[in-house]
């Protein structure tokens, strides 16, 4: 809860969030990005490149890894999050918190909804 805290409590010039992640129902995906600051209508929102790897048991000729890009809005009064992944062609979202323990899902759509941990570092 004290990451949490912290990531609310970013000064207006704050470093770019370092973000982690894993989906996928076998944990097989690994996500990791960096977000940086940008103020949109006075919402603390952060964005930048998101990398997704497979590092499933099934992976063959080593993990397959994709970019695309994440977006990140911070509700000031509350913990919660709403982020966008963009990636291999989905747009998912996910609403929830930060947090390497906490079991959410993010929708993607018409490709079916994907559990998700996301936290920052």
């Amino acid at each position: 809860m004290l990451l949490i805290a912290n990531v609310l409590a970013l000064p207006i010039h704050a470093e770019p969030l370092l973000i982690h992640g894993v989906t996928g129902y076998a944990g097989e995906y690994e996500l990791s990005g960096t977000a940086s600051r940008q103020d949109l209508n006075g919402t603390r929102t952060f964005s930048g490149p998101l990398t997704v790897k497979h590092v499933g048991l099934c992976t063959r000729d080593g993990p397959k890894e994709s970019v695309g890009e994440i977006r990140v809005d911070l509700d000031r009064r509350s913990s919660r999050i709403s982020a966008t992944l963009d990636f291999e062609g989905s747009k998912c979202t996910y609403k929830g918190v930060f947090s390497e323990s906490y079991h959410g899902f993010m929708d993607c759509g018409r490709d079916g909804s994907f559990p998700l941990r996301i936290w920052t570092k």
